[in-house]
């Protein structure tokens, strides 16, 4: 798992070997965010929904398993989910690989 809170993460991020429509779409939220008031996190083949949750400081589902994401958009190879944490707008987003061995804990209610 790869996570981001700050621009500093995120230069470390962009300067790792990364799949390039993820370096994309990365760079392209670093330019409309700036990194202020989210927190990126990039699963991997083998991260758990728990262990994504708990870096998450969010459980994905909310009442009735019903995920807790705003919204949720198919890009080529990924799959990106965002959850608003609060009023002053403070996110979540989540960066998925759309691969069958990703948890389908994780993949499901991205799926749905």
């Amino acid at each position: 798992m790869l996570s981001i809170r700050n621009l500093a993460d995120m230069a470390r991020a962009l300067a790792s070997p990364l799949d390039p429509e993820l370096r994309r779409l990365l760079a392209l939220r670093r330019d409309q965010t700036g990194v202020q008031d989210v927190h990126l996190i990039v699963v991997r083949p083998g991260d758990t929904l728990a262990q994504v949750e708990a870096e998450a400081g969010v459980s994905i589902y909310l009442e009735d398993d019903v995920p807790a994401f705003e919204w949720v958009e198919r890009h080529r190879g990924w799959i990106e989910a965002v959850i608003v944490l609060n009023d002053d707008g403070f996110t979540v987003a989540l960066f998925v690989p759309d691969r069958i061995d990703v948890d389908p804990e994780l993949l499901l209610p991205l799926c749905a």
